[in-house]
Formats: structure tokens, C-alpha cells, sequence
């Protein structure tokens, strides 16, 4: 199974239906055909209380979930896993402007591991995208291929004083519950500290994405490109200790949860510019 088919079963009937629809590749097909021919919509939303949570994975784990012509980063036999989640305030198309004030804002998640810099810079490719509205799910899906995202509930995200408590659940495998605490002690894990030279140089790299692949939903041999921009102030990333976690799909490699790295963006602008087919050679 294509790991971004819809996987929540907690639909109604009529969302099941539109479920089914929206993931038929005639109906893809057709959008694609129209997508070559009109503009894409850029998108624009500010998003808030960024909590990234990264984990260092044996690549030999996780090589062969992606097509042989994908490269992960790879540095001593370890890639990079990461969820970052966030709240959007009023995400929705630029061309609104003041009107965007109308639109929704959703939560979501993204989790990702990073492409070889060699084969293309500063990209990410998506496990999965989770989101808690229906809305956004759906339309997503129908208008594009590089945001093919989950509905979660129950889906919380909530900053509480210093600390930022997370909980969303997919299914049995896509989930997450943490908590992490704000402070100031910017040390960069034992574990990661041959393969960056300081806590400055990590984050810069986990944040610093100027595009998404994603896996089609239909012909997962076949992938598209998001193109984002999110302008950061590396002056106000913050540091955070993690008190609490809990994420399955984590023991699939092996991987042990307690051992994360994790720190906090306050707010920025994000940006969604463009989509594209991705041609690679295989």
C-alpha cells in the first residue's frame, strides 16, 4: 500500500466517498493534464510554535522505502529523520491578501528524512503529512500531488508558558505524543556530534529546505516537487528538551525515541510557490 493512500478511518460516509475520488488516477490524471496548461496558485499562511524533532537512522533501515533513484543524506551509515509540527494562522492563497484572514488554520506535521545535497540542495522528501481539518486533506489532494496529507484526530499542538505539548494520531503506526520544554542550552547531542560540527550548523541545515518531494499517490514510482520558502531568523531558534515521547513507527528502525534532538522555531512566514513533476534518471 502506497504510504500516503488516506489511512484515517474515522470518515463519514460521504468523506470516504470524496476519499475514494480524489485518489482515482483518472481523476489525477485529468488534474495533471490541467495543471500543465494553467498557473499554480501560490499559497501563504504565518505558522507558529515550529517544533522539529529529529532523529538519526540507520539509512540500511529506510534506503529501500524510496524509489533507487532517490539519494537520502547520508554521513557515517546514519540519515536524518525529522517531524516538525506547527499552527498555521490562515493558510490559503496569496492572491487573497487581506482576505486570507477568512481561511482556516489548520495544525500540521510533516515528516521527512533529507536528499543527498549532491543530488539536489536544501530538499526534503515527505513520509507523510498530517494535518486536522478535513478541508485541507481533501483539497490538497485534489488540486496537487505535494501535499497528499493525513487527517489526524485528535490532533493537539498547544504552547503552554515555556513548554509545547503535541498529540496526533493517524493510525496504530502515525502517531505522535510529545512534550518539549524552551531553555537555552544549546548543546548539540553526543550522538550527532561527528557528523556537524556545532548546535549553529545542525539546525541550519534540519531548516534551511527550499523544496518537497513527494511519492504520486496513484504511481508511487513517479514523484512531484513542492517549491517553499519559510525566510528564517537563525537568531531565534530556540533550544528544547524533550520530557516526553512517543512515536511508533520509530522501533520499524530500531531507532530509540528517547534519543532526539530537538529545538523550537517562535514564527515565521511559509510560503508555497510552486509544484512541478520531478524527472529523475532511474
Amino acid at each position: 500500500m502506497n504510504r500516503h493512500q488516506i489511512k484515517n478511518k474515522d470518515l463519514n460516509w460521504i468523506m470516504k466517498f470524496i476519499a475514494y475520488l480524489v485518489q482515482r488516477s483518472w481523476l489525477l490524471n485529468l488534474r495533471r493534464a490541467l495543471m500543465r496548461v494553467l498557473p499554480f496558485f501560490k499559497l501563504q499562511s504565518r505558522v507558529k510554535n515550529i517544533v522539529y524533532l529529529s532523529w538519526l537512522v540507520d539509512i540500511d533501515k529506510v534506503r529501500s522505502r524510496y524509489p533507487k533513484h532517490v539519494q537520502l543524506w547520508e554521513k557515517q551509515g546514519k540519515t536524518i529523520f525529522t517531524i516538525l509540527t506547527y499552527q498555521h494562522e490562515h493558510f490559503g492563497f496569496a492572491f487573497l491578501g487581506w482576505f486570507r484572514k477568512l481561511m482556516p488554520s489548520p495544525k500540521q506535521s510533516n515528516w521527512r528524512f533529507y536528499i543527498e545535497p549532491q543530488q539536489q540542495d536544501k530538499t526534503v522528501i515527505f513520509e507523510q503529512v498530517v494535518v486536522d481539518q478535513k478541508l485541507y486533506v481533501l483539497s490538497g489532494r485534489l488540486a496537487g500531488d505535494a501535499m497528499p496529507a493525513q487527517f489526524a484526530q485528535p490532533f493537539i499542538h498547544q504552547k503552554n508558558n515555556s513548554q509545547i505539548h503535541t498529540q496526533l494520531h493517524v493510525d496504530e503506526r502515525y502517531q505522535l505524543s510529545s512534550t518539549v520544554e524552551i531553555n537555552t542550552d544549546q548543546q548539540l547531542p553526543k550522538t550527532w556530534q561527528g557528523l556537524f560540527s556545532s548546535w549553529d550548523e545542525a539546525i541550519r541545515y534540519l531548516v534551511d529546505q527550499d523544496h518537497a518531494w513527494v511519492e504520486w499517490v496513484d504511481q508511487p514510482e513517479k514523484m512531484s516537487q513542492g517549491d517553499i520558502e519559510m525566510p528564517f531568523d537563525f537568531n531565534q531558534i530556540q533550544a528544547a528538551k524533550v520530557l516526553d515521547i512517543h512515536c511508533p513507527l520509530l522501533k520499524d528502525w530500531d531507532v530509540n525515541v528517547q534519543e532526539v534532538f530537538a529545538f523550537v522555531v517562535p514564527e515565521l512566514d511559509f510560503y508555497v510557490w510552486n509544484e512541478s513533476v520531478l524527472k529523475l534518471d532511474s
